[in-house]
């Protein structure tokens, strides 16, 4: 069986993240770049305007996030559509009645409700899915991809009269520990101190296992289903204590118990076809799971996720931290555990001092350590940073000038959230290009397809809007497209 890989995605509803990182994130990614500059370019005539617009946007972000009323969300736009309006009435009395200024102000107001009405738009249907239960999230995405693809006994990807065939998708929901809740900069009186991940963990599993027990309800004509769901295990090391450190009182997990609990048997694998079987022999259990977490065991997730963003550093100073993450990264050598980093400067940053806990400068004094780390830093280091990127693929291709091979082996990277238009592959292509061929072969053997689904809805309107793009873009060979989204993911995720 050939399988298409998504390797970075996310199910999640809206009880498991810090809601203020949402509101951060969306801010900051979405509304700041694409709106604020459409209101600087006119700040100088049109003052009123920009201070409208800067308030107005988060405000309204700040109440769609906090309700679950549509109506609300409905009364949001009228209000921002009613407060632009008369913003620009206010100014066309102020600024007189001339054919330019007229034609001025329709063609702001114009421009910027389209934006603002598009972006809100694209956060209600985020929203809207984060408030569905994860087993029907999982279901609609099936039925999406069934009604807007040609997708019948299998998924399939055509070019050049060639084509490649796929009998499942492979999800691996990354897992993210937002048990580091507030900084303590904030000035917030009240706090969230405190989010269990066993929470999400729970929520999670019982979504698949609802996936499986209720998608022929609703997926008719198609007995078998589309995906094989395979989670990655969120760790932010802060969160636990170490029995090395002597704290035995019991106030938090041990860091040794939750690697023990969730990969003990990963040592055993000594095969790809053994972890491959493994894994298959627990998703065949999935109908039966019974909502209890300590029936979760080893094989049940497939890797870790660390979220640098919230506070994970990956090569700490202080010496207790640095133990904890170094008992990690020697756990995962010795098991072949796959680890998945967020490696871009954005995403749900509780604080700005994280944010170089991303960076793959920082990454690179763990790899010098742990050569055989099978890490995947994500998002290519982010479109927003080409130095973060170069350094990536200047990683990928550094050779050991002792033994004349590549010095990171196990080391790739993933392109998740860089495929929401045609533009994005127009841009990856153009990097490759750079670099030559040999060089640029061993980059795109180190690239895995991811799509940062569901938070990648603030910039797509549905996955199979997102997989229709790097299905049809001509940008990539049939051939590194199947290497994208099989060869180089099944090399990452099983034993390589």
């Amino acid at each position: 069986m050939r399988y298409f890989y998504d390797s970075h995605c996310h199910m999640m509803n809206l009880s498991h993240p810090n809601l203020t990182a949402i509101i951060k994130r969306i801010y900051n990614d979405n509304v700041k770049p694409k709106i604020k500059p459409l209101l600087l370019k006119y700040a100088k005539t049109f003052k009123m305007a920009l201070v409208v617009f800067l308030f107005v946007i988060p405000a309204v972000v700040i109440m769609l996030l906090l309700t679950d009323q549509i109506k609300v969300i409905k009364l949001a736009l009228y209000f921002i559509s009613a407060l632009l309006l008369g913003s620009f009435v206010m100014l066309y009395i102020k600024f007189g009645n001339t054919e330019k200024r007229e034609k001025t102000l329709s063609q702001i107001q114009s421009s910027v409700l389209d934006k603002a009405k598009e972006k809100l738009g694209n956060v209600m249907n985020l929203l809207a899915i984060m408030e569905t239960d994860i087993g029907d999230c999982l279901i609609q995405m099936e039925e999406d991809l069934r009604n807007n693809l040609p997708l019948n006994s299998s998924l399939v990807i055509s070019g050049n009269g060639e084509k490649k065939e796929y009998e499942k998708i492979v999800l691996t929901p990354l897992i993210m520990d937002f048990g580091l809740k507030d900084s303590g900069k904030t000035n917030l009186t009240y706090k969230v101190r405190w989010k269990p991940i066993v929470a999400q963990v729970e929520d999670l599993f019982i979504g698949i296992r609802d996936y499986y027990r209720h998608r022929n309800d609703y997926v008719k004509g198609h007995p078998e289903p589309l995906f094989q769901i395979i989670p990655f295990m969120g760790i932010n090391t802060k969160n636990y204590t170490m029995r090395a450190h002597g704290d035995n009182s019991g106030a938090s997990m041990k860091l040794e118990d939750v690697l023990k609990d969730n990969f003990e048997e990963f040592g055993n694998d000594l095969t790809h076809q053994q972890r491959r079987k493994n894994i298959d022999a627990i998703q065949i259990k999935w109908k039966d799971f019974n909502g209890n977490i300590e029936s979760i065991g080893s094989h049940c997730f497939l890797g870790i996720k660390v979220y640098p963003p919230l506070g994970f550093d990956p090569w700490p100073e202080n010496s207790k931290e640095k133990d904890k993450v170094r008992h990690m990264y020697k756990y995962c050598v010795d098991n072949n555990i796959p680890i998945t980093a967020h490696c871009s400067p954005g995403g749900f940053l509780v604080d700005k001092s994280y944010k170089e806990f991303s960076s793959p400068f920082k990454w690179e004094s763990v790899l010098k350590e742990y050569r055989n780390l099978r890490l995947n830093l994500a998002h290519f280091g982010g479109v927003e940073s080409e130095g973060w990127r170069r350094k990536i693929a200047d990683m990928i291709l550094e050779i050991d000038p002792k033994t004349g091979h590549y010095t990171y082996e196990n080391f790739y990277t993933d392109i998740s959230y860089q495929g929401v238009n045609k533009k994005s592959y127009h841009d990856l292509k153009a990097f490759l290009d750079t670099f030559e061929k040999t060089s640029r072969r061993r980059l795109v053997e180190r690239i895995i397809f991811g799509t940062d689904f569901m938070i990648n809805l603030q910039d797509i309107s549905a996955y199979s809007a997102y997989l229709n793009y790097f299905f049809e873009t001509d940008t990539l060979t049939l051939e590194e497209k199947d290497m994208l989204c099989n060869k180089n993911a099944e090399r990452f995720l099983f034993l390589g």
